[in-house]
């Protein structure tokens, strides 16, 4: 990465924090004095010290990227290793080589036409890949990112109206941002990391937000599908130039690309260049992506097969429903049992789900929360929402089924 930062006049802003712009020349000279040969384990916080310590770690021995709770104490041996959110499980490292954030950084810049004059606004974790490959991309391309310390929606509005053109977000943090506007003058606005609740691109792009629904993932180094820039706004996304995608007869979506990961910390390269993910998804006529939910989540009961996002989008629509997830928990008779968990102070949902969706489709247990467990870029952790369900197992709710 440090020739990358060479190409670039020196004069070029790339990072601004808290008012303070670094030049690409004052750039590399903070990657050069972190330079070392030795792989390093970094913690990083939203700051300008851990984006040049990334940096100098990609360019020399390799950068393992860990968040707060770590899954590993020592580096991995990749050029970089960043760690899978974990929120259906237990976090894996990805391995990553130079050639995969090239390829990813690439493509990105392609598809999307982004380039040295765009600035990137970064408010997601530098440890997870949504973060991570803000500050990749600009590198290759000689574009500017403008970082934030953390999410405070009205701060983050309050960038948006400044000098950045590109913008990446999580549904969450775009729910909060849609009644800020109106906005003007970016380009895009990347929407990935999470299921999009119906009707939310609509109002964005009300509120005069450009906004693109993206997938991607660790192990591809963030978004292998974006809609296309210009085409009507729905919920799909357009492959990247240099990715394939397919689906397997389970419907699971496939990925190849150069930019997708070899395998992970602690085992053997995956001998399929495809790789095969977890979510479902089809492909309509135009070649465009369209995602169905996560193969690892759903729910058999009684025979029949639930979706949770399915369910999860109708319970969103309840107007004293903040948020929903639903999750499966062992039935002795149906095998698995439908069980929602809410934001809100709503009752009678049994009954009104039961309106609006087939009868094995209805959670047969409803817990109300203040607040659901989220990940650190704001995606409900539904490994955290099972064990706060097994916690309440013994707790009578409405809707409850007797055991």
């Amino acid at each position: 990465m440090i020739e990358w930062l060479r190409r670039v006049e020196g004069d070029r802003p790339f990072l601004t924090v808290e008012g303070r712009t670094w030049t690409y020349e004052e750039t590399l000279e903070e990657v050069q004095r972190h330079l070392v040969e030795a792989p390093r384990l970094i913690r990083p916080s939203p700051s300008p010290e851990s984006v040049f310590e990334i940096i100098a770690a990609i360019s020399g021995g390799g950068a393992t990227v860990v968040g707060p709770q770590p899954e590993t104490s020592e580096p991995g041996g990749a050029d970089l290793v960043v760690f899978t959110s974990g929120s259906t499980g237990r976090p894996k490292g990805v391995r990553l080589t130079l050639l995969n954030l090239a390829a990813a950084a690439a493509a990105s810049a392609k598809h999307l036409g982004h380039g040295e004059e765009d600035a990137w606004l970064l408010a997601l974790p530098l440890h997870h890949v949504g973060g991570i490959s803000i500050v990749v991309r600009q590198v290759y391309t000689g574009g500017a990112v403008t970082m934030l310390t953390r999410f405070v929606p009205e701060t983050f509005a309050d960038a948006m109206r400044g000098d950045v053109t590109m913008v990446s977000v999580v549904p969450t943090m775009l729910a909060r941002l849609v009644d800020l506007g109106p906005f003007d003058g970016l380009r895009a606005v990347l929407v990935g990391g999470g299921p999009i609740p119906g009707g939310l691109l609509e109002s964005a792009a009300e509120a005069g937000l450009p906004v693109l629904p993206s997938y991607g993932m660790t192990e591809t180094f963030g978004q292998v599908a974006t809609l296309r820039p210009g085409a009507p706004l729905e919920y799909k996304a357009h492959a990247l130039p240099g990715v394939e995608l397919r689906t397997d007869p389970g419907g699971r979506i496939a990925v190849k690309s150069p930019q997708v990961s070899s395998g992970y910390l602690g085992e053997p390269d995956r001998p399929d260049p495809w790789f095969v993910t977890s979510d479902l998804g089809e492909i309509d006529a135009d070649g465009a992506l369209r995602v169905k939910g996560r193969s690892d989540n759903v729910i058999v009961t009684g025979g029949e097969n639930v979706a949770p996002e399915l369910v999860e989008a109708v319970m969103r629509q309840h107007p004293e429903v903040r948020d929903a997830v639903v999750i499966g928990v062992p039935h002795r008779e149906w095998g698995q049992m439908v069980v929602c968990v809410y934001e809100g102070k709503a009752s009678g949902l049994a009954g009104w789900a039961s309106d609006r969706m087939a009868g094995h489709m209805v959670p047969k247990k409803w817990v109300g929360v203040d607040a659901i467990p989220r990940t650190s870029i704001d995606k409900p952790d539904r490994e955290a929402v099972r064990r706060l369900v097994e916690d309440l197992s013994d707790r009578r709710v409405e809707g409850e089924v007797e055991e």
